[in-house]
């Protein structure tokens, strides 16, 4: 089984150790840190050990549903564990602030994944660091719930 907890953990770690001017590898890894915590939760909340197995989650509207690998989408990610989603609808910033982690260049063509293929970029990295700080603490803080 992927260590999906081990890799965001890492990821976060990989991002505050990069230098400020490696703006475009500090959007990427971000975006996979947050990705990887999405996809940890995933497991704990669906109570599976592997993609594609049911849910035991009793009570779940996907309860005995497989749940597939949601790949690199951050909301289907947090589509998939209802409770959970609900919470963070809640939060309208937290939304937000993930839309920032989702396009960290602002426009909807390119996403952290594709952002690979990008030589450069001028966007300023204080307000998506201030996004990521955000939803990596939002995550950690109502984890718990899980």
């Amino acid at each position: 089984m992927d260590d999906y907890k081990g890799a965001y953990l890492a990821r976060k770690k990989d991002v505050s150790a990069l230098p400020k001017h490696h703006t475009i590898a500090i959007f990427h890894l971000g975006g996979i840190a947050v990705e990887c915590h999405l996809k940890s939760l995933l497991f704990r909340y669906h109570r599976i050990s592997k993609w594609n197995d049911n849910s035991r989650r009793t009570k779940d509207s996907m309860y005995d549903q497989a749940i597939a690998n949601p790949s690199h989408s951050l909301l289907t990610a947090l589509r998939r564990m209802p409770d959970f989603y609900k919470r963070a609808s809640l939060d309208k910033q937290l939304l937000k602030h993930l839309q920032k982690i989702i396009h960290p260049l602002g426009s909807t063509d390119i996403d952290y994944i594709g952002l690979r293929y990008i030589p450069q970029t001028t966007e300023p990295q204080e307000d998506w660091q201030k996004s990521f700080d955000y939803v990596c603490g939002w995550l950690e803080k109502n984890e718990k719930i899980i």
